[in-house]
């Protein structure tokens, strides 16, 4: 390898460490405010929301069914998995049942 790929190998790994750095730190700063730790705390939340809109916007009575399954069994048993599980497999079922 010549000069110029050790030179970019070198430039590519202080940029990664950089920005690693400077996430660690800036999200120990952002995590120390109430305000930014608040909405950190519900932002999965709301992008998970945001994914399964726009699935629904797009989709058809397959993803409605499944949805509506996710959501009785989010709101039963309070457990993650078991909503995502029961969501996948309904849709999986509803999609060979009406397609």
């Amino acid at each position: 390898m010549s000069v110029d790929h050790w030179l970019l190998i070198a430039l590519l790994a202080g940029s990664t460490v950089t920005l690693r750095l400077v996430g660690y730190l800036a999200g120990a700063a952002m995590m120390a405010r109430p305000f930014w730790r608040r909405l950190l705390e519900v932002f999965p939340g709301c992008l998970m929301t945001a994914l399964v809109a726009s699935a629904l916007a797009d989709g058809g009575v397959a993803e409605i069914i499944a949805a509506l399954a996710a959501l009785v069994t989010a709101i039963l048993t309070r457990q993650i998995l078991a909503t995502m599980g029961v969501g996948m497999a309904v849709f999986v079922i509803a999609g060979q049942m009406l397609g």
